[in-house]
């Protein structure tokens, strides 16, 4: 089990969103698993998602941290994000 900074990437437009994982493996097929469900808590990605199906996104670690506050520190210094 890995914890760390994952992004769900937006091939088409390069918007991404940034989420901190305990466990990014186990996490990553939840994010997936309510994606395809249409159950995601961002409402933008769900749009782009629902609209453009999985083909145009990528799953990636960004950073393993076992600092959740590193999220934080991320998202300030990033552009082009789903809120």
């Amino acid at each position: 089990m890995k914890s760390g900074i994952m992004e769900i990437r937006n091939l088409k437009t390069d918007r991404r969103y940034l989420f901190f994982a305990e466990d990014m493996q186990k996490e990553a097929v939840s994010q997936r698993f309510n994606l395809d469900l249409g159950l995601h808590p961002c409402a933008e990605l769900q749009s782009d998602y629902t609209k453009t199906g999985l083909e145009v996104f990528r799953f990636d670690v960004v950073e393993e941290t076992s600092d959740p506050s590193y999220l934080d520190t991320l998202i300030s210094e990033s552009e082009n994000l789903y809120n």
